[in-house]
């Protein structure tokens, strides 16, 4: 079976000016819709108080830890380049995923595990 890889963004997004979380919400909605259309990525906004900050997280899997990897950083700089928006903090990592059986089995768990 094929290896897969999972990348995780992650991006403290500031948005200045907004005063109310409705104010953040707006703009915040406006960038995840964005991404969302232009790449094959999930983005979620983690809790954050703050109405001028905002968490994003950004998911993509693939075969190719490259290609997730370089797929993540263009949406970074798609991140960067909001009007309303500036990025405080980005990280980004990408690690192979563990197929469940595997997973299960370099734990100790005995059994007949399907890895597909």
């Amino acid at each position: 079976m094929e290896r897969v890889y999972v990348g995780v963004l992650q991006a403290l997004v500031m948005v200045p000016g907004a005063r109310t979380l409705k104010d953040r919400r707006q703009v915040i909605r406006s960038m995840k819709d964005r991404v969302r259309a232009r790449f094959v990525v999930s983005c979620s906004e983690l809790p954050s108080e703050h109405p001028g900050q905002q968490r994003l997280v950004c998911t993509l899997a693939g075969n190719e830890a490259q290609y997730v990897r370089e797929n993540l950083w263009k949406v970074r700089d798609f991140l960067e380049s909001g009007p309303r928006s500036m990025l405080a903090s980005v990280d980004v990592d990408v690690f192979p995923w563990h197929h469940g059986g595997r997973w299960l089995e370099e734990r100790g768990f005995e059994g007949d595990f399907d890895d597909g």
